[in-house]
């Protein structure tokens, strides 16, 4: 039995449809518990089906909680964006904070996260090609210019929220929103996009949270 079990929570944790469909009480039991049986390869149904039952007092849904937080949330949205990924060096972060420094200081947009590849640079439109002169040909992995940049800030509660990032993620790709870049700091997430899905990402995540927005 404990088996079973086992392997039932395994699937139903690796399978988030199925996993919210039964956490949000809408999914028959007895045919999920007949399919399950198909895919764990086990003619033992009681088993099943008992383990599918006691999996929502488990391992209970964190929607109501993920709402909570985005109806106190606020969103950010930024258009004419390039994003600039150059070579992970000592030589290349050295310029990236040079350049940081003066686009920040004369009020400029731009952002900087590492990682263990690359250096990315998200700057404004007007900025970006003279920040892109600063890096070799060789240096440069990626630049990618019409982009828009949406920030979603929380509430704190959302640091000890567990797949607070993939939930919002999860609603921008159901309304069709393909996401280039994903980065979660503190209380931000910020998403990049390409432009033409910015419009629609931004109605979206507007229902789910206080209305409150800053679009430039």
């Amino acid at each position: 039995m404990e088996r079973i079990s086992r392997r039932v929570s395994e699937y139903l944790s690796s399978n988030p449809c199925a996993m919210d469909s039964l956490q949000s009480g809408i999914v028959n039991y007895s045919s999920l518990a007949r399919y399950l049986m198909k895919q764990l390869k086990t003619q033992n149904f009681n088993a099943v089906l008992a383990a599918i039952k006691r999996y929502p007092e488990r391992n209970p849904s964190l929607e109501s909680a993920y709402k909570s937080a985005l109806s106190e949330s606020r969103i950010e949205a930024f258009y004419s964006i390039t994003n600039l990924t150059v070579r992970n060096s000592v030589e290349n972060f050295v310029k990236v904070s040079k350049i940081y420094e003066e686009i920040y200081g004369s009020g400029g947009k731009i952002r900087v996260v590492q990682g263990s590849q690359g250096i990315v640079v998200v700057i404004d439109r007007k900025n970006s090609q003279e920040v892109r002169k600063q890096f070799s040909a060789d240096d440069v992995l990626s630049f990618r210019e019409n982009l828009a940049e949406l920030v979603v800030i929380s509430p704190l509660i959302i640091e000890k929220l567990r797949g607070y990032v993939a939930y919002i993620s999860t609603v921008l790709a159901i309304n069709g929103i393909n996401v280039y870049q994903v980065a979660s700091f503190y209380n931000d997430v910020t998403y990049i996009m390409d432009e033409k899905y910015m419009d629609s990402a931004v109605k979206v995540i507007s229902r789910l949270t206080s209305g409150k927005r800053v679009i430039s």
